[in-house]
């Protein structure tokens, strides 16, 4: 008879034992491992970042990378860890980031490094932005993100990043960019050669 309870004692402390540990995981998992938000053209973002309908897990999320969200009428915010193909962005892939015109009166793109800091080195060049990018005849515009300076145009640098990530900030955006994330052309990242890659 107490062996019968000393087991039954057992396994409910291990059944606790295990939720507890499930819960946890999951939770950080939802935390730091997940991208959070829908996915727009490889970019994930979510329109409640910043506002009071932001779920527990958003907001925590949110404290976590630092993102330090305005409300969705001053910015909006999207992240992405791929290139177009597929692949984890590296410090060691240099890559182009091209697009049109963004629904908003300014935006950036910056570089974040696996612990979500920017990445430490002294070229001061670790985001690009409306102003330094050189739109052509049609509009478009492109930037490199590369562990080294190009000799022209705008750049971010990726030295010391690791596995990084970027963030697209869109500043004071459109009444339709806001209601509908969709709607936005959403700038390309195409890997044009990495160091010791095939």
């Amino acid at each position: 008879m107490a062996e019968a309870r000393a087991y039954a004692r057992l396994a409910i402390a291990s059944t606790i034992a295990l939720g507890l540990i499930a819960g946890l995981l999951s939770g950080w998992w939802a935390i730091t491992g997940g991208m959070g938000g829908k996915n727009y053209a490889g970019w994930y973002g979510s329109s409640v970042t910043g506002s009071a309908d932001a779920g527990p897990w958003l907001r925590a999320r949110v404290a976590v990378s630092g993102l330090l969200a305005l409300n969705k009428s001053q910015a909006i915010y999207f992240t992405r860890k791929t290139d177009d193909a597929g692949q984890a962005l590296r410090e060691g892939c240099q890559y182009k980031v091209s697009g049109g015109a963004m629904p908003g009166r300014w935006w950036s793109v910056t570089v974040y490094a696996a612990d979500n800091f920017l990445p430490r080195n002294d070229d001061d060049a670790l985001s690009f932005d409306a102003t330094e990018v050189t739109p052509a005849a049609d509009g478009r515009w492109s930037a490199l993100l590369s562990p080294a300076r190009p000799q022209a145009g705008a750049w971010a640098s990726t030295r010391n990043a690791g596995s990084f990530d970027i963030t697209l900030r869109i500043y004071q955006p459109t009444a339709a960019a806001q209601q509908d994330f969709a709607t936005i052309p959403m700038p390309e990242v195409t890997r044009l050669d990495c160091k010791g890659a095939a």
